[in-house]
């Protein structure tokens, strides 16, 4: 028995131990780099200060944006309850948690203690910074200051002048200060977009542009940290890939020939995900190699094929630049629902396309291997970490990263906790919504994107009805402010049966328990 009492109370010591330990272990130390590893985590970083911001949206809130480099990684901090900021230049340590939303990452950190100068870390005096200049910028009229900074876009070799901006973060959409640079004289090599540069110039003002710049001649800008290829998603469409014109990019693909002799390449998930034209390189034109890890290249402008082509780099693969998504290899969807169960508490980067729409207040749906329900074969639900403003269309291609493989005891399946993805285009065109089709039917319909063919009908309160023709079935109609100048002509009288284009939902009928359907433009 006294043995018994004493193997109860070592556990109950073993147990309060175990619990004070996770109250007061402090988070794990990482480097910036490796922030994108750790999301949701919370976490503590060292890094130099080398700007802020307070109050960045100038409404009140008690907020300073930080940007902390250990270069060339440089990660922002949302600092919330501020205290007085620590001096530009100065070494300091940053305990927050790690937040992802839509491409960006930051650190949020709240309280007093959450960012705090590093005893006995001398602060590296900086000739002039983005502070300076964005505090009184007149002041610096006319002057040769010296600044350091990460640059926008890429800067071409052999040509006399070029333009660019300088931000204190390597990402556009991270940064908190820009500062539009003119170089004069050439370079004799690319400087690719992302490098941390120094550079000494003239600040002016420019008066047709109305915005302070920084006039640079090339002989003195001097590269402190190169930045490798820009990794490009099958996800984005081309009007985000216009942005990338003119940068260094990786891209993964397969790469054919058509028979104009015309070069392509093909995303992995066939023709219907993506298509690049490619400018191939010697090696793939004249001894047909083709690259095994993807296709490293310049993303340019093609005047001949009037759309962007992936011109490829001449002497093999370049370094990725670590902004941006991350990118591995991808699990074929089947290999995970055909043995879910081993695959628990895995991380997986998965592709495919969504089953069901999403709307912007929900955070769950279905991937599957194929579009439709003809291609598939294998489908898993999922469910996306943070919010997203808008919908996302059954249909569309989409790429999980770092997914977590989790079985839900309460509801007994498994699904994938997703806290990072790309949303690329929609595969499938909107659904004809048949009046004869009937309730079941137009269930799986709702919430879809929908064509309907019918006549616009107003009643006495306002409310604005599709007809069916030949009969008195109708549906009401959300207008987004075009159907009355569509449906009626300029006495007020219906045009007629036309097509009408939008989001089928069903609604609570205000005098009847039931639910109508309404089509929202």
């Amino acid at each position: 028995m006294t043995k018994m009492w004493a193997a109860f109370f070592l556990s109950v010591l073993l147990v309060s131990t175990l619990n004070f330990y996770a109250v007061v272990r402090e988070p794990d130390r990482i480097e910036i780099g490796e922030v994108h590893e750790h999301l949701s985590e919370t976490v503590k970083i060292e890094g130099t200060l080398i700007s802020w911001v307070r109050d960045p949206y100038s409404d009140g809130s008690d907020r300073v944006d930080l940007q902390i480099e250990n270069a060339p990684d440089v990660i922002k901090v949302r600092w919330y309850d501020t205290t007085d900021t620590p001096p530009i230049g100065s070494k300091v340590v940053v305990e927050g948690e790690v937040v992802q939303y839509n491409g960006k990452i930051w650190i949020n950190a709240k309280g007093m203690g959450a960012v705090f100068q590093k005893e006995g870390a001398a602060v590296e005096i900086m000739d002039v910074t983005f502070n300076d200049i964005s505090m009184n910028a007149t002041a610096f009229s006319g002057q040769i200051i010296n600044l350091s900074g990460y640059i926008s876009d890429a800067i071409e070799k052999d040509v006399t002048w070029q333009s660019f901006t300088l931000l204190d973060n390597p990402a556009y959409l991270d940064s908190d200060h820009r500062l539009y640079v003119s170089l004069q004289g050439h370079v004799d090599e690319w400087i690719e977009a992302g490098s941390k540069v120094d550079l000494t110039g003239w600040v002016q003002w420019d008066e047709r542009n109305y915005r302070w710049q920084i006039v640079v001649q090339s002989s003195t800008l001097d590269v402190t940290h190169p930045a490798g290829a820009k990794y490009l998603s099958w996800a984005l469409s081309a009007e985000t890939w216009s942005y990338d014109v003119g940068k260094l990019v990786f891209i993964n693909g397969d790469h054919m020939v058509d028979g104009n002799g015309d070069y392509w390449l093909v995303a992995p998930g066939g023709e219907s995900v993506g298509i690049l034209c490619l400018m191939p390189d010697l090696n793939l034109s004249v001894n047909g190699s083709v690259p095994t890890d993807g296709f490293t290249g310049r993303l340019v402008w093609s005047e001949d094929m009037a759309q962007i082509c992936l011109q490829m780099q001449e002497g093999g693969q370049s370094p990725l630049n670590p902004i941006g998504l991350l990118i591995g290899e991808f699990t074929p969807l089947a290999d995970i629902t055909m043995d879910p169960q081993n695959w628990v508490g895995q991380e997986v980067n998965v592709a495919g396309w969504t089953s069901t729409p999403i709307s912007p207040d929900y955070d769950k749906g279905y991937l599957a291997n194929g579009p439709d329900y003809f291609s598939k074969s294998a489908s898993i639900r999922f469910q996306l970490a943070g919010a997203h403003a808008e919908w996302i269309e059954k249909g569309t291609y989409i790429e999980f990263f770092n997914a977590t493989v989790t079985y839900d005891e309460t509801e007994g399946r498994y699904f994938l906790d997703v806290p990072l993805y790309a949303v690329g285009d929609v595969a499938i065109l909107p659904d004809m919504f048949s009046w004869s089709a009937g309730w079941d039917a137009w269930t799986w319909q709702v919430n879809t994107l929908v064509y309907a063919t019918g006549t616009l009908n107003q009643s006495e309160d306002g409310t604005l009805w599709l007809l069916a023709s030949g009969s008195d079935d109708r549906i009401c109609l959300n207008d987004d402010g075009s159907a009355m100048a569509l449906g009626f002509d300029e006495m007020g009288d219906s045009v007629g049966v036309r097509t009408w284009q939008g989001r089928l939902v069903a609604v609570d009928h205000p005098d009847d328990p039931g639910v109508q359907l309404c089509l929202t433009l």
